[in-house]
């Protein structure tokens, strides 16, 4: 492309997904914000997911008067991300796709943006603003990963609502060396695994706070922050010897990246709970997933961080290579042994591109994936499930699912959702699980004001009143 270095104005859409509430910006899309505006663009956010309340795609094109238009794309709000769509096409500017979706899926998108982006964007988004013609139809545009030292700190400024951000997320490395069966990261942001210098972290997360009054916790949002403990041990040291004074969370955490000190590091770091990804407890199930650690390293973690005295979560996955209903006993079976205080059960999903979309096509069927997710969003009930093997139907798969919240006492399932729970129970024969559950959920609802309470002497001093509110709101939402 030949440059035009004129200035331009970028409007940027993320879609809101039904049921599903976030306090944190798109950090992608702050990314791209910093790229361009330190090459001399104006760009403007309009993230849908984190504001919900933001104005209509067409009151924002008038305000704003844009020159490009840019659409992040996920599976799970393709619904969504096509009602922006309809709204912006109207306008006859050049339209810009990018995210996950776009990355696996830009064969199925030619005919509906001007430029579709693979990948990270950051080494080429200037060229192609700077560029857009809307007589391009469809061109895809490929880069090199961008290595994360040599990028600006991301702009969540541009964001509509930007004031009201509560959860700042950080990003201290990108990609991931391994290659999950059912994981699409090394389509999007590769397996090599490429740090950010803490410093670098550090800095940028003490401009936030003073930038962002609203802001009462920090999540990190890598693919893998635990593949180097060096790394996440510096920046945990270096993150309480400043001034930043928040909780942190880290999320994607490998059970083989934990160790006494890194936990001793984020419970002194405030860190609510600890999350790992066991998948499934059926060692031949788990072993067809090649996540590069064993069972037994998970068994090892989850009794580390209980000894540590830091809440533990555990996530599972229905419908992995081979699993069964039978298969699923056992992921309950080892749910129960760990007794996590959080506990997600996903329906897979088979996106292109990953071995276990292979297994499904040799083996079995995958349906429609637009706007599907595999996580439970904002309700106890799980969505239709989006794949089937004659050995685990359907109908096998909603009940393994129904039958593993019952068990397991996930924390989205209440005794107020008996009205609605009890029809699916009769239909699966899960009386039983169903009688058992019960007392558990009383006295779940029980605690929780006490819970709550407890959070509150917690958090309190270092969020204020209009933190805490928003924390307890959440709180209140993810129970």
């Amino acid at each position: 492309m030949s440059s035009n270095n004129k200035s331009k104005k970028i409007l940027f859409f993320n879609a809101k997904r039904e049921k599903c509430d976030s306090n944190s910006p798109h950090i992608g899309l702050a990314m791209l914000s910093a790229v361009l505006k330190n090459s001399g663009h104006e760009v403007l956010v309009v993230d849908y997911q984190f504001n919900p309340s933001a104005p209509s795609p067409k009151a924002v094109f008038e305000d704003f008067k844009p020159d490009v238009i840019g659409l992040t794309l996920y599976t799970a709000t393709m619904k969504e991300a096509e009602i922006i769509l309809q709204e912006i096409s109207r306008f006859n500017k050049p339209v810009i796709f990018g995210g996950p979706h776009a990355t696996l899926y830009y064969s199925d998108l030619v005919d509906k943006a001007n430029y579709i982006m693979i990948g990270e964007a950051e080494n080429t988004i200037v060229d192609v603003v700077e560029n857009a013609d809307t007589n391009s139809k469809g061109q895809i545009i490929r880069s090199e990963p961008p290595d994360p030292e040599k990028l600006p700190f991301p702009d969540f400024s541009t964001f509509l609502g930007h004031d009201e951000i509560f959860i700042y997320p950080l990003l201290t490395s990108r990609g991931c060396p391994y290659n999950c069966s059912f994981c699409a990261v090394r389509m999007v942001s590769t397996r090599k695994w490429r740090p950010k210098s803490i410093e670098n972290c550090i800095e940028e997360l003490e401009i936030a706070k003073v930038k962002f009054k609203s802001m009462g916790s920090v999540v990190i949002y890598d693919d893998n922050a635990m593949f180097r403990k060096d790394h996440v041990k510096n920046f945990l040291k270096l993150y309480l010897d400043s001034d930043i004074n928040l909780p942190l969370t880290i999320i994607n955490t490998r059970a083989d990246g934990l160790d006494d000190e890194i936990l001793s590091l984020l419970k002194k770091a405030k860190c609510p709970s600890i999350g790992i990804g066991v998948e499934s407890g059926d060692p031949e199930v788990f072993k067809k997933i090649k996540k590069g650690e064993t069972l037994d390293d998970i068994t090892k973690a989850a009794e580390l961080i209980k000894k540590h005295k830091l809440p533990l979560a555990l996530c599972f996955v229905i419908g992995l290579e081979d699993d069964s209903l039978e298969k699923t006993k056992a992921s309950i079976e080892y749910a129960k042994k760990m007794k996590p205080e959080h506990i997600y059960w996903n329906m897979i999903t088979p996106f292109e591109g990953t071995s276990i979309r292979e297994w499904y096509d040799e083996n079995g069927k995958v349906f429609d994936l637009l706007n599907h997710s595999s996580w439970v969003d904002g309700d106890f009930m799980c969505e239709e499930p989006c794949a089937e093997t004659p050995e685990f139907t359907i109908d096998q798969r909603k009940k393994a699912y129904l039958m593993a919240i019952l068990e397991t006492n996930d924390t989205r399932l209440s005794i107020t959702d008996i009205n609605r729970l009890y029809p699916y129970v009769r239909r699966y024969g899960l009386q039983s699980e169903f009688l058992r559950w019960i007392p558990k959920s009383i006295w779940k609802s029980f605690k929780k004001p006490f819970q709550l309470l407890d959070l509150a002497i917690k958090i309190y001093p270092e969020i204020g009143f209009r933190g805490f509110f928003k924390r307890v709101v959440k709180k209140i939402r993810t129970n």
